[in-house]
């Protein structure tokens, strides 16, 4: 269940994304509990970023658990992510969404993230968005000073196409050991332009968010969903398998790269349902490129 990053850090191959942790309404005993049962199950790497709940509210409710819980740290990978600038009470004068990867920006990110998580380090930090405006020295000399202070262990991106890596690689010292961003079987973008056989290209394990596409397979509200909605049945039919989501979580993991698929969820039920997807009959080619097909791509 673990994913090798490098030759010093592993995350577990599902990892529970906190982005609506301020939804769950959990106190923070029920926090702590949480994040127990998650490492009893081998889920131990935890996904935040500093916009989550709004001004790192939802790291500070990860941090609380850590407060009462300390020895939880230990056992457990924390990633965070920034780069994205939005109004908000600490930044008053900010009228407009973007991104922002000014080296001071960066700095007190972070340092507020460490705050709010009540940690002294993060063992991921990923950036958030391709910002237009990057000056690719000085986010290299970012990351070195965060990694010399102690802060970040490794570094990664989030949200990237692959020649936006590859920029920030090419004048970056510190190599990215991952990179987050979005499939499902309605939405193949990162097939199409490439970003997952970059993957393969560059020898990283990525981070998939948004596998279910925020609940739009199970609603199947249009002709085009319906149509997914009913191939994917049709499989898990064909591998006897109880839920919609296994399908998918499989369709996900089938792919060389060994993906990390982040859960957007803290329901248990769901989460032993991903569990369950990493077991069991495996899906076939025919079966994975009919999904592919039907969302889409076209092979020649």
């Amino acid at each position: 269940m673990k994913i090798q990053l490098n030759e010093k850090l592993s995350i577990s191959k599902l990892v529970i994304g906190c982005m609506r942790m301020n939804d769950w309404n959990l106190s923070v005993k029920q926090t702590v509990e949480f994040i127990e049962w998650c490492i009893e199950r081998g889920i131990t790497t935890f996904d935040h970023a500093d916009i989550y709940g709004g001004d790192h509210r939802n790291e500070a409710l990860f941090g609380e658990a850590l407060q009462m819980q300390p020895s939880l740290r230990e056992n457990i990978q924390i990633v965070t992510k920034c780069a994205i600038a939005v109004p908000n009470a600490k930044n008053p004068n900010i009228k407009t969404r973007f991104f922002n990867t000014d080296k001071q920006y960066v700095l007190e990110q972070v340092n507020d993230s460490l705050d709010k998580l009540n940690c002294g380090y993060v063992d991921l930090l990923l950036i958030h968005m391709f910002d237009l405006l990057i000056d690719p020295g000085e986010l290299n000399e970012t990351l070195q000073q965060l990694k010399s202070e102690g802060k970040v262990n490794y570094f990664g991106l989030s949200n990237h196409s692959p020649l936006e890596f590859d920029t920030l690689q090419k004048y970056t010292d510190i190599k990215f050991v991952t990179h987050q961003f979005m499939l499902n079987p309605l939405g193949i973008q990162n097939y199409q332009n490439g970003t997952m056989t970059h993957c393969l290209k560059e020898g990283i394990s990525p981070m998939i968010w948004s596998p279910l596409a925020g609940g739009r397979l199970f609603k199947a509200a249009n002709p085009a969903d319906e149509k997914m909605k009913n191939v994917l049945q049709n499989i898990r039919q064909e591998l006897n398998l109880e839920h919609l989501d296994e399908v998918v979580y499989k369709w996900i993991f089938k792919h060389a790269s060994n993906p990390a698929i982040v859960l957007g969820t803290g329901n248990k039920e769901r989460i032993e349902r991903a569990l369950t997807s990493l077991e069991g009959p495996q899906m076939t080619r025919e079966q994975w490129y009919k999904i592919l097909i039907e969302a889409g791509y076209t092979l020649w």
